[in-house]
């Protein structure tokens, strides 16, 4: 049953749309696998603009993958809780609760992108002055995907030191070690 599960996670794929239409977005067992601008909606965009419709659109799928992760392990008759209210025990009371306030950040190889999350509710994105004028679409479709990219790597590994450090020591020494430098 679990195995079945994680292999449902692992293909679990979403996908949205920016609020405003111009930009659409797929990540695929939590990692951005695809990234795209309508054509010609590059050059109408300013950099304040552009960042806010990549924030919305992390948010978006953000909630969509919890919410289709949260279906699969329904559907196999398990439970997550997500609420600390929900919480099984004390270690899941503060885990859940920690989470609320874990942060993250990424940014792309040219740090003229970034990605950061306060508490996996609040998505915010930050591009440099200029970028959309040096940057070709491409490249900048890449810094952005690299700062994604980064972001959730960022997130996940916060995420395995509050596992590890509310659940006991289930991860490899340099996360342990990790927590160690924290405390």
């Amino acid at each position: 049953m679990v195995g079945e599960v994680a292999e449902q996670l692992a293909r679990l794929a979403v996908t949205c749309t920016s609020p405003d239409g111009n930009i659409s977005a797929r990540i695929r067992a939590g990692q951005l696998e695809e990234l795209a601008l309508r054509p010609g909606a590059y050059g109408r965009y300013t950099e304040p603009d552009l960042a806010h419709q990549l924030a919305r659109t992390a948010t978006l799928l953000y909630i969509g993958h919890e919410r289709e992760t949260q279906r699969v392990i329904w559907d196999a008759g398990l439970d997550r809780p997500t609420d600390p209210a929900q919480a099984r025990d004390g270690a899941e009371h503060r885990f859940l609760r920690a989470l609320q306030t874990l942060s993250a950040v990424g940014s792309g190889p040219h740090e003229m992108v970034a990605f950061e999350i306060s508490g996996m509710a609040r998505w915010q994105c930050q591009i440099a002055p200029g970028t959309l004028r040096w940057l070709p679409e491409s490249d900048f479709l890449s810094e952005v995907s690299a700062a994604a990219t980064g972001l959730l790597r960022h997130s996940q590994f916060e995420k395995a030191l509050l596992q590890n450090e509310h659940f006991g020591e289930r991860h490899s020494l340099l996360v342990q070690e990790r927590i160690r430098q924290r405390s």
